[in-house]
């Protein structure tokens, strides 16, 4: 098996399972990544060989599981992630489908439990966790993936917070981009290029001269 057909092998494995597993629930769908925009996700990551990601939201542990994957394939790296999972039996009385997981379930359940050398996980509000993950890191980030609660204040919180451990040339991405300006705004105010990666929105951190 090739590169291309593991991670193909791979990421529909875990997709399965969290489909499978969302059988039992006929009003909530997995919030997941998607499977074209994890296998740009882990191309991007391979190509990089980042040493140092950081990843807010988990969830059930689509996007966290390509991250490990393709740090496992690096052979180098660490993935440190926040996550403040909401359980179905939460939010039943509420109308909403997305970011919840099985109330028998925790954060990134799905993930593979060969990966799970390479990961610290942090439970608990953004606000609160984030920067105990910056505060206790002894270098630069390379890699910031937002992909927690999507409104302007948390995405511009995590956004300039990121940004502030981000080292030079290291890349932040977001999914759910469309869900405020806050993307946008934030690239402008950086005067940086901003791409697509798959559904992500993506840039490139490039400090302006002067």
């Amino acid at each position: 098996m090739d590169a291309e057909e593991e991670i193909n092998y791979f990421i529909e494995m875990v997709a399965s399972k969290i489909d499978d597993e969302f059988l039992r629930y006929d009003d909530y769908h997995p919030a997941i990544l998607g499977r074209e925009s994890g296998k740009k996700l882990y191309a991007l990551l391979l190509k990089e060989e980042p040493d140092v990601i950081v990843e807010t939201g988990v969830c059930n542990g689509f996007s966290t599981s390509v991250i490990l994957k393709a740090l496992d394939r690096n052979q180098r790296g660490r993935l440190y992630s926040v996550d403040l999972p909401v359980t179905i039996d939460q939010v039943e009385d509420e109308d909403r489908t997305g970011a919840v997981i099985p109330p028998d379930k925790t954060s990134g359940w799905v993930v593979p439990e060969e990966l799970k050398g390479r990961w610290t996980l942090m439970e608990g509000d953004t606000y609160y966790e984030l920067p105990k993950i910056f505060q206790g890191l002894s270098r630069e980030i390379d890699i910031f993936i937002h992909d927690s609660g999507h409104s302007y204040e948390t995405m511009m919180f995590e956004f300039s917070l990121a940004w502030r451990h981000l080292k030079e040339d290291g890349f932040l991405l977001a999914d759910n981009i469309d869900h405020s300006d806050a993307f946008p705004d934030f690239v402008r105010a950086k005067e940086v290029d901003a791409y697509r990666l798959g559904q992500m929105g993506l840039f490139k951190k490039k400090n302006r001269l002067g």
